[in-house]
């Protein structure tokens, strides 16, 4: 009786510590931001990514930092590549994403720019921030750290480049690679102006991307696209007599970006001035569990992930969702 009295109290006891011991375990790792789906990163780039169009015909891509709030108008800022915007005689709109909010159309629209007021240009770097008034309510992308993006780690590009041969209609593009190389402070050529491009990736992509976020896994923007490395060693050389050919202009396959922090450090107060979000947190690439949700409109169904066969070995479906059409 002794023993079993004994163990009525020891019990609650034991389980009290075990959850103190649980507890920073579980704060240490909502520390971490969780790695996602490309699909649900995709997702992300879908609701923020704007279009942004000149009256000279050229265009180029953007993302949604920030939202604050002015009477009944929301003010939203445009994070982008500066010589997307660099024509100062012309007149520019911007295509906004669907909106979010039940109330407006689940269309994209047009709204003219005020390039006088509502336009700044950040000094050394190849960025600009735009703003626009609406009454609709868009999503906000969020600024991660970019210091986090060694060599090797996954990341998407997400923008709206010109029509090609067979893409003949202007349309999101979402393009998945990886950090190929960074070039920090020390290694810089200082008789080079690089625009802040200090970051490079092997993401395909083509005129009119300029502008557009860099995601990492976790569907964080951690740079800014703008620029795409071309084969041009005649040019390079200094070579009069050598004609570069079309080949020596073809993209190599890798392109470059300027990272959040190089903004960050010229806007500290992005936060309170824009209304941007920031994670700084670092990126746990390992998943917690192997399961993912999918489905399709107004039907439940399980669907067993395979692979030539076999069960992935990365995921299992054992969750069921409901999702509804866009």
């Amino acid at each position: 009786m002794l023993f079993n009295t004994c163990n009525r109290y020891l019990v609650p006891i034991f389980l009290v510590a075990t959850t103190v011991l649980l507890v920073p375990q579980v704060m240490a790792a909502r520390q971490e931001a969780r790695a996602i789906l490309a699909r649900e990163v995709g997702a992300i780039a879908k609701k923020t990514v704007v279009r942004i169009e000149s009256s000279d015909g050229s265009f180029g891509s953007g993302v949604i930092i920030g939202r604050t709030e002015s009477g009944t108008q929301n003010v939203y800022t445009v994070l982008t590549a500066g010589h997307v915007v660099k024509c100062s005689e012309c007149q520019y709109q911007i295509v906004t994403p669907v909106p979010i909010d039940t109330a407006s159309e689940k269309k994209r629209v047009k709204i003219d720019l005020d390039m006088r007021n509502n336009f700044q240009k950040m000094p050394d770097v190849d960025l600009a921030t735009i703003s626009f008034e609406s009454t609709s309510t868009f999503a906000i992308g969020t600024i991660g750290n970019s210091e986090y993006a060694d060599e090797g780690s996954p990341v998407y590009v997400a923008g709206f480049p010109k029509p090609g041969q067979a893409i003949k209609r202007i349309a999101l593009q979402f393009t998945g690679g990886m950090i190929s190389s960074r070039i920090e402070e020390g290694d810089r050529d200082p008789k080079a102006r690089n625009n802040g491009y200090d970051i490079a990736y092997t993401n395909i992509t083509r005129a009119g991307m300029s502008g557009g976020p860099v995601f990492d896994a976790a569907g964080r923007i951690i740079a800014i696209h703008g620029q795409g490395d071309r084969n041009s060693q005649n040019a390079e050389a200094g070579n009069k007599d050598t004609v570069p050919t079309l080949i020596d202009d073809e993209k190599t396959g890798f392109n470059l970006g300027i990272p959040m922090q190089t903004f960050l450090k010229l806007q500290p107060q992005a936060t309170e001035v824009v209304g941007a979000k920031i994670d700084d947190s670092p990126l746990n690439y390992q998943l917690s569990d192997r399961t993912m949700t999918i489905g399709t409109p107004n039907r439940k169904f399980i669907q067993k992930v395979r692979t030539r066969g076999q069960s992935s070995q990365i995921f299992d479906v054992t969750k069921v969702s409901e999702q509804t059409p866009d």
